[in-house]
């Protein structure tokens, strides 16, 4: 009987010892991945044919980050364990409490990853010192985001498309992408008469599209919609001009939040529109971040206009 048990406590033991192990090999992979993603782009090209989509530099460097990761996990595993015990507790009591939870820890994670892969593209303000925004009175006039009928069609069409990704704290990002798309897969560029420059309100605009189905104006007046209807869902916008364009901008704010969006745009929202483009954005002297929802891109983050800015209206 006592060899036994001592036979049992040896299994139990090694049985142990093993998940142990294979809980390291686990946290070695999640370590590696980002090391993985954050340096792939820079490594020399290796031409060697080894089927479609598959790189022998990254191959190479795939192995070799997995394998120092596991090595350095398994050295310091003692810490390692004490870490990741901490992450763990602190991770279920704040769930307990309603916060940061399981679902959460691995979505950013995912997020995280996502963004390695497909890098925002930076767009440096083309001028430091702007001239009063032309026309700004009109503009916000026209804008007269207050008005009933602009409240009912910016609620309506905010809450179109995606409500099955809205949570508390991406509602206001989701609902715009929503109006985003809207108005966007609906926009008919028309002139302004020949010589004349003509803001329509937004209601102008609601009500000439409840005609034909179609929205139909220049980019100011694209603008002056996209901003009304954004206000009504509570994001912040503003309008900017350059030598011969208008065009609006969400505010995303940081950089985390600038991850959530390319996340959403590219893996759920705007998936065929997006891929293989980049996501463009402004950052402003107080290092927040604003998008381009330009009705030039089918996705939000599009290509920026090669155009100097001469005025931004902030609301």
């Amino acid at each position: 009987m006592g060899m036994l048990r001592k036979y049992y406590k040896r299994i139990k033991a090694r049985d142990f010892s093993f998940l142990v192990n294979i809980l390291l090999y686990l946290v070695a992979v999640v370590v590696a991945l980002p090391l993985f993603f954050l340096m792939s782009p820079h490594l020399p090209s290796i031409n060697i044919p080894l089927g479609a989509g598959i790189h022998l530099e990254h191959l190479l460097f795939s192995v070799l980050v997995v394998g120092l990761s596991i090595y350095v996990v398994i050295r310091l595993k003692h810490l390692v364990l004490i870490v990741l015990a901490v992450g763990i507790c602190t991770i279920i009591i704040s769930s307990a409490r309603g916060g940061y939870s399981f679902q959460d820890a691995f979505q950013d994670y995912v997020v995280s990853l996502y963004n390695l892969q497909n890098n925002p593209v930076a767009v440096p303000l083309m001028a430091e010192d702007y001239e009063p925004f032309q026309d700004a009175y009109k503009v916000a006039e026209a804008v007269n985001y207050k008005g009933a009928e602009v409240r009912n069609f910016a609620v309506k069409i905010g809450t179109k498309y995606f409500s099955e990704f809205v949570n508390k704290e991406n509602r206001s990002m989701v609902q715009s992408l929503s109006i985003f798309k809207e108005i966007n897969n609906n926009w008919v560029y028309v002139s302004d008469p020949a010589g004349e420059e003509y803001f329509a309100s937004a209601g102008e605009t609601i009500s000439q599209q409840q005609i034909d189905g179609k929205f139909n104006g220049d980019c100011d007046d694209h603008a002056i919609l996209m901003a009304a209807c954004l206000k009504f869902v509570g994001s912040e916008v503003r309008l900017v001009r350059t030598t011969h364009h208008i065009y609006p901008e969400l505010k995303i704010g940081s950089k985390d939040q600038l991850d959530k969006a390319t996340f959403l745009i590219r893996h759920k929202l705007f998936v065929k529109e997006s891929r293989g483009k980049s996501i463009y954005y402004h950052v402003d002297d107080n290092g927040v971040i604003w998008l381009n929802f330009d009705y030039t891109g089918r996705a939000p983050g599009g290509k920026f206009l090669q155009e100097n800015i001469v005025g931004i209206l902030e609301f």
